[in-house]
Order: structure tokens, then C-alpha cells, then sequence
């Protein structure tokens, strides 16, 4: 058996006590805190009383607090931001060497190699 739901006066008078809740707690009003007052589930509490939300609960519930702007980076910020700078230069200048390395040591194998003293390692495996 179906029951009821309550008359916009009910309701009105929920978002009422939620919105007194809310501000005397601290914290931002919600419509699932009116449905849960209600006991009305979420789809149930939209399909039938989504006029009352935007008239008579939107309207009220005070805007976020918005940051305010920063002009300036701070000191910390900048000093961490020049740091890795500073490490993103050092780790380019050893990729560098590495690179050199590497080729360096690609020439060297393939002379040995047309030479044909290059002597091949065993790989470890036994038969």
C-alpha cells in the first residue's frame, strides 16, 4: 500500500526547519536533507515537488563562499616551482650524457663487430 505524500504545506514547512538546521550547524542546505526529513525518496520528491526546490528552496540557500583571488604566487610556491626548474634542467643535462653513452657504445660494438673480435657472452642458459 501506497502512502500518502504530504501537502505543499508539509513540505514548504521541512525546507523551512532544514534551512533553520543548516545555518544554526554551519553548513550548506541540501534538498536530500529535506527528502530524508520528508522520508521521500530522491526521484519521488523531484517528480512531484521540483516547483517547491526552485521556488521556495534554491531561492534561499545562500551562494558558496568563493575563494578570494590570489594576485600573487606565493613565496613557497615560487621557491618550489624554481626547485623544479632547477631539477628538470639537471635531469635533461644526464638523459644528455646517458644518450652519449649509449651511442658512443653502439659505434664501439658494431666496429668490433666488422672486426670480428667481438665475442659473444653466454646468456646464462644451460642446455
Amino acid at each position: 500500500m501506497k502512502r500518502p505524500l504530504p501537502d505543499t504545506e508539509t513540505v514548504k514547512a521541512a525546507i523551512d526547519t532544514v534551512l533553520e538546521q543548516a545555518v544554526a550547524a554551519g553548513r550548506r542546505p541540501t534538498v536530500t536533507a529535506v527528502e530524508r526529513h520528508l522520508g521521500i525518496p530522491h526521484a519521488t520528491f523531484h517528480r512531484h515537488y521540483h516547483d517547491l526546490v526552485e521556488e521556495h528552496f534554491l531561492s534561499r540557500v545562500p551562494a558558496p563562499a568563493q575563494p578570494a583571488p590570489t594576485e600573487t604566487i606565493s613565496r613557497r610556491t615560487e621557491e618550489n616551482l624554481s626547485r623544479l626548474q632547477r631539477e628538470n634542467t639537471d635531469l635533461r643535462r644526464t638523459q644528455a650524457l646517458y644518450e652519449e653513452a649509449i651511442r658512443q657504445l653502439t659505434v664501439e660494438k658494431d666496429a668490433l663487430r666488422r672486426q670480428g673480435t667481438l665475442i659473444p657472452l653466454p646468456t646464462g642458459r644451460h642446455p
